[in-house]
């Protein structure tokens, strides 16, 4: 969506947003003066509180991704600088969790037409979250959350401090130079790339580009899952007899969701076993393995022993290691599995996103 129709969707919608304000006037000429500041803003609102007046003066950005958000900021601090009396609020179509709570930090409110508010002045405080993106269909540039795209992007996750190359990442991806030059050219767009000259990339704002992942990726929405009974009581014991099987040695699989992080940083309790299998063209005949090997049956309805063929039909195995004998999802993998898992996922997410590392301390 272009800035101008965002600037009519809030004008529409202004009274919705700002809920608890009587909404006096909207407008949209410059409140300094374009011949005397070279400062422009988006939208101004007068708004009243019992019976005091005050003016609320809106940036509108047409992302919310971390490039887009540090330049509406700056324009927002370079008006209330000129005009100190007027309320900044940044507007955008979607905004992460993580960008919610950087722009609050800096001192900015927003809005996001997805139905996320934070306006706070005075005594007044609007504060509304939604769950919901109701603009993930609108799809700009490549989207370098693609299985192949990102082959990249965990590439450059697997070594968060390291510079590297075009040439390299591509090797190591095992994609074409001109598609790493695309897709690296697609994250410096939105600000979650460093680049040096001579030295190559690495990833900065690893939370932003993390929240900005989950919220288009989804383990129950994008795999295919088929689940079966083990006669097993605990997660341990599935674990068990998945090893000694001898399956193992035969199947192209790596442990995700709660199976993977009790290898890695154990923290909920959950007795169920969820594993990619991989291979497209012969998933059915790996299944078929591991149903004979554990003596799987499949129910009507439940069941504690989950197969997944994976939507990342190349990234769900990039970086899988052998833990206690047993193939394990990546780091990266398990946060973005349990991240929006319905059951405990957050919690057993956060453990892994600690013992990852995948954090930064990168600033605006």
């Amino acid at each position: 969506m272009k800035e101008r129709e965002l600037i009519e969707k809030l004008k529409n919608e202004i009274g919705d947003l700002l809920d608890g304000l009587q909404v006096v006037e909207v407008r949209t000429e410059d409140p300094l003066g374009s011949e005397k500041y070279d400062l422009r803003a988006d939208l101004l609102a007068s708004v009243r509180v019992g019976n005091k007046s005050k003016e609320l003066v809106f940036e509108v950005k047409h992302r919310g991704y971390p490039r887009e958000l540090e330049e509406g900021i700056l324009t927002l601090r370079k008006l209330t600088e000129a005009r100190p009396e007027l309320v900044p609020v940044l507007v955008v179509p979607f905004i992460s969790e993580t960008g919610r709570r950087q722009v609050r930090d800096r001192g900015i409110n927003y809005i996001d037409l997805s139905g996320n508010v934070y306006i706070a002045f005075d005594n007044v405080l609007i504060h509304k979250t939604s769950t919901g993106n109701e603009y993930t269909f609108k799809k700009e540039g490549i989207n370098v959350f693609s299985d192949k795209a990102s082959l990249i992007v965990r590439e450059l996750l697997s070594e968060p401090e390291a510079y590297q190359t075009v040439r390299a990442l591509a090797e190591k991806a095992s994609v074409s130079i001109g598609w790493a030059s695309e897709v690296l050219n697609e994250l410096e767009e939105r600000g979650y790339l460093d680049r040096k000259p001579r030295r190559g990339c690495r990833i900065r704002r690893m939370e932003n580009l993390l929240d900005d992942w989950t919220d288009q990726y989804n383990f129950l929405g994008k795999n295919r899952v088929r689940s079966f009974f083990i006669n097993a009581e605990s997660l341990d014991e599935m674990l068990d007899l998945l090893k000694d099987s001898g399956v193992v040695q035969q199947v192209e699989y790596a442990l995700t969701v709660h199976a993977g992080a009790h290898l890695v940083a154990p923290f909920v309790q959950y007795n169920e076993c969820h594993l990619y299998v991989g291979g497209r063209r012969d998933f059915e005949r790996q299944v078929d393995n591991l149903v004979g090997a554990l003596q799987l049956t499949e129910p009507h309805v439940g069941g504690n022993f989950h197969v997944a063929r994976p939507y990342y039909e190349h990234g769900a195995f990039h970086g899988i290691r052998i833990i206690e004998g047993l193939k394990v999802a990546s780091d990266l993998q398990l946060y973005l599995d349990l991240a929006g898992f319905p059951i405990r996922g957050t919690e057993q997410a956060e453990k892994i996103l600690e013992h990852s590392g995948l954090r930064d301390s990168d600033s605006w």
